[in-house]
């Protein structure tokens, strides 16, 4: 008989959501099932998992679980029900971004909350950074720099995983020793499988089998130098350089607006291509089509690419900053672009290797080697389930103190409007709490279905929503936590 194996609760987004971390885990979980009976918290009920792998509620994601959970959190909206649910079920957390700031703001955190998670870790420049949100709510991107805001997740987890000796290290100066004592580094893995051939790539995605590509990945930001490309490309196509760039990705207008920068220079929009947020398959075709995979950070915080690592996979040559986590990978397994003079350097690398692809080719192909030794699937699982079995014997901060506030009750029934709850809220702010009281579950279950977008049609503008939950007793309805603003 099969002795039964130990469960594994992983609290994650998964794709489709638009999130490399969902991704990441999707894949990862593969790899944790050859050890555990692995299960998901995931917000959403459709989201997609290796065959055999169960998506639970995150509501009831408590039961039936055992000791082991490992919880997945970046830096982005997506990741708010993994720190609630790492608060509720400690146990093992990847960081995959130690800059939680903006996290935290899109969870609605107050500013008074904020402020003080970035004074804890470094007060004397919280005293001097933090100047400008404290008086005028402003966020500045010093801030979302400086401030990582890890140390809950340090304190309420039995084990942290980073991708690099980097991202431990940036948390041991800010935090201390003591605090990150139980960080350990994992590699970002290369995903199982072959991918694309290269002839075959470019057959379906309608390239010519000759010319140098050029390939950017993932959502275009300000941090990976878009700016220091364009120039660098429109230098090299000056020179006679004979090749085309394709951005793989997303264009974030708001954070970059690379098809303007990209039409401001002619030369390079003649050769230049946008094509959106692009599912796996795609991806990897882009990838696997490409002669170099262009991947920039500056200023980093640490954060690992799951682009570079396909491109690893793929044989790909690869040119990274040589900063922070990108300066530990070996020198002839990519190419590492310096800080200074980058943009020059960029351009006669670009010449360089168009007018010689064998070249680029060969250092893919060392960059191959490297990941199939350090970065296979089957090893990263088990080093994550050696981390989380050692870890189940370490105890963890308590959950920190929540600010006490009074509970407001309103009647909700299928005639509740806005101006009802904007009567209960009048006057009222900073932290609330209001229960959207009703009869019994039943009744709530029918005002959900009959009114699929209840809390959008009632919420004021000036109200954000923190947090909300089922009540079943003492009286059942739905309970909000609110921040209305105005304190701190």
């Amino acid at each position: 008989m099969t002795p039964a194996r130990n469960g594994l609760t992983v609290w994650t987004p998964l794709p489709p959501e638009r999130n490399g971390i969902a991704d990441y885990s999707a894949i990862l979980l593969g790899g944790l099932a050859a050890h555990y009976d692995c299960r998901v918290a995931c917000d959403d009920w459709l989201g997609l998992t290796p065959a055999g792998i169960a998506v639970v509620d995150p509501a009831l994601a408590h039961r039936g679980a055992g000791p082991r959970v490992l919880h997945q959190i970046g830096n982005n909206p997506g990741h708010g029900f993994v720190l609630h649910g790492l608060r509720g079920m400690p146990g093992v957390t990847t960081l995959h971004d130690p800059g939680l700031l903006y996290l935290h703001e899109t969870m609605g955190a107050a500013g008074a909350t904020i402020r003080a998670g970035m004074a804890a870790a470094l007060p004397g420049l919280a005293a001097v950074y933090g100047r400008q949100h404290r008086e005028h709510g402003i966020q500045t991107r010093a801030n979302h720099l400086l401030f990582d805001l890890a140390g809950e997740v340090l304190a309420r987890s039995r084990a942290v995983v980073v991708h690099s000796a980097y991202a431990r290290n940036r948390l041991r100066l800010v935090h201390g020793p003591a605090a990150t004592a139980h960080v350990a580094v994992i590699p970002h893995f290369v995903p199982p499988g072959a991918l694309p051939d290269r002839a075959a790539a470019r057959a379906r995605l309608g390239l010519p089998q000759d010319g140098f590509l050029v390939l950017t990945a993932g959502f275009a930001t300000a941090v990976k130098r878009f700016d220091w490309l364009i120039e660098a490309l429109a230098l090299a196509i000056g020179q006679g350089a004979a090749l085309r760039w394709i951005h793989a990705g997303a264009e974030r207008p708001e954070e970059y607006a690379l098809g303007a920068a990209i039409a401001a220079r002619p030369a390079v929009a003649a050769r230049a291509h946008v094509t959106g947020y692009l599912d796996e398959a795609a991806l990897d075709d882009h990838i696997a089509a490409a002669d170099l995979l262009v991947n920039l950070r500056f200023p980093s915080g640490g954060e690992s690419s799951g682009s570079l690592a396909r491109a690893f996979a793929a044989g790909t040559c690869c040119m990274v900053s040589d900063t922070a986590a990108y300066a530990e990978l070996p020198r002839d397994a990519v190419l590492h672009l310096p800080l200074t003079g980058s943009v020059g350097l960029l351009a006669e690398a670009l010449c360089a290797m168009a007018a010689e692809p064998a070249r680029a080719a060969a250092i893919g192909a060392l960059g191959r080697r490297h990941a199939e030794a350090e970065m296979a699937l089957p090893a990263v699982a088990a080093r994550y389930r050696d981390v989380i079995e050692e870890s189940l014997g370490r105890p963890v901060a308590p959950d920190a103190p929540r600010e006490v506030v009074s509970t407001l009750v309103l009647e909700a029934g299928p005639r509740l409007l806005a101006r009802d709850l904007e009567a209960v809220l009048a006057g009222r702010r900073g932290p609330c709490r209001l229960l959207l009281a009703v009869p019994d579950l039943a009744a709530l279950a029918d005002l959900t279905l009959d009114r699929p977008g209840l809390l959008g049609d009632l919420l004021p503008l000036a109200a954000r929503l923190v947090s909300v939950r089922v009540e079943a007793a003492p009286r059942p309805g739905l309970l909000l936590d609110l921040d209305l603003g105005g304190a701190a």
